[in-house]
């Protein structure tokens, strides 16, 4: 890929965070994948030039025949990203990082030449979390601690990003199998817990009184849950101010992702389940 091509890109990116409210790197990232999946990218405008090196690209190291490693950048890496059937993939960037976690492998639930499972998008998405969380920190972004704090953040994005930082729960999806399902299950019991606990309170009305109980936001995981998740919590509290499709499709997302490390076979249940969100 040539050095515009890249700063182009970059151009976009910048411009889609600053109309979507969402960090420069996940912008990038919803970029190579529209490119990469013949979907139309989201429509900017640019209105800066480019002209800067792009130190931080996209980079795919796949293994290949004989052992032997292919390095792919940019629109070529994202493209293996969402086409490659191998499961020999490792996210990397141009800078010369490379993911030091063996993250997920393949899904082998069933899939065929046929359309992508739940639990296999996630391991695709997950090699674009893995380089997007590395390139925001050595780009200096706001820490997604402080970004997500914002209250002029949707609940759309913020749901975005609560479920970009649970795939990044799967760096340890091999050599911690155990913990990382339990970890899982715990987000999914209090996403649980608060919808019953805001679905009383609307049928309660506003003057009522829920038997579920206040609503404890901490969620105790021996890796620490996503900052994200506690803000969205917390501002779906009450069920007053929407959000229900927002828990349940963090709720189901944990689920997919605890079938992803447990090589568990998809339910036929989360078939008809919200496509709220698909990064």
């Amino acid at each position: 890929m040539t050095k515009r091509g890249s700063n182009d890109r970059k151009a976009k990116a910048r411009s889609i965070a600053r109309e979507h409210g969402v960090r420069v790197t996940e912008a990038h990232s919803r970029l190579l994948r529209a490119k990469n999946r013949s979907e139309p990218a989201p429509s900017v405008t640019e209105d800066e030039h480019a002209g800067r090196h792009v130190p931080h690209e996209l980079r795919i190291h796949r293994t290949v025949g004989g052992g032997l490693t292919e390095v792919l950048d940019a629109e070529a890496a994202a493209h293996a990203v969402w086409w490659d059937r191998t499961g020999s993939l490792t996210a990397g960037c141009r800078c010369g990082w490379v993911n030091p976690h063996l993250g997920p492998s393949f899904p082998t639930v069933p899939a065929g030449r046929g359309p992508d499972t739940r639990e296999q998008t996630h391991w695709r998405w997950y090699h674009l979390a893995a380089w997007a969380e590395h390139a925001a920190d050595a780009e200096e972004e706001p820490p997604l601690a402080e970004y997500v704090q914002d209250p002029s953040i949707s609940i759309n994005n913020l749901t975005r990003e609560v479920i970009c930082e649970l795939r990044l729960l799967l760096h340890h999806a091999q050599d911690d199998r155990e913990t990382v399902a339990t970890d899982y299950a715990a987000v999914e019991a209090v996403l649980r817990t608060m919808r019953i606990r805001n679905a009383h309170t609307r049928a309660q009305g506003s003057g009522g009184i829920t038997p579920v109980g206040p609503p404890d936001h901490r969620v105790t995981a021996s890796r620490g849950m996503p900052a994200s998740l506690e803000v969205l919590l917390r501002r779906t509290d009450s069920g007053h101010g929407g959000g229900r499709g927002e828990l349940l499709a963090v709720e189901l997302a944990a689920a997919e992702l605890r079938r992803l490390v447990l090589h568990e076979p998809e339910l036929a249940t989360v078939a008809s389940s919200p496509t709220v969100l698909e990064s």
